[in-house]
């Protein structure tokens, strides 16, 4: 004799809240996309010393003020260019998205426990 719970399908679980996030998350274009680009910035900045082309306090006597690649007289060598002081603006850039970071973490960091104290 078999039962009629027997016969039918198991009843599944209704999804998490982080589930149900993700989903309405996820059907959004630009939410994806501007996910990847903070992805991206903080994966740039948390291997700035392996992706930097130069070191950012290097002065290069020879390349004052050299354009983007993308102007006439840029090089590849220096992709955003530099500085008035020869300066590579892609590896300043870099480096200084750390320390930004840095002071974003710190401060989420204290005020996550002056919050948990006063509540």
């Amino acid at each position: 004799m078999t039962t009629l719970a027997s016969k039918s399908a198991p009843v599944s679980a209704p999804p998490g809240p982080m589930r149900l996030f993700w989903l309405e998350f996820s059907s959004n274009r630009g939410a994806l996309a501007g996910l990847i680009l903070i992805l991206s910035m903080v994966f740039l900045a948390a291997f700035a010393p392996w992706v930097a082309p130069h070191d950012p306090i290097e002065q290069f006597r020879d390349g004052l003020l050299i354009p983007p690649v993308w102007d006439a007289e840029g090089s590849w060598r220096f992709i955003l260019g530099t500085d008035d002081i020869g300066r590579d603006i892609l590896s300043r850039i870099l480096y200084g998205a750390r320390v930004s970071l840095v002071i974003a973490v710190v401060v989420v960091a204290v005020s996550i426990v002056i919050g948990i104290a006063l509540g």
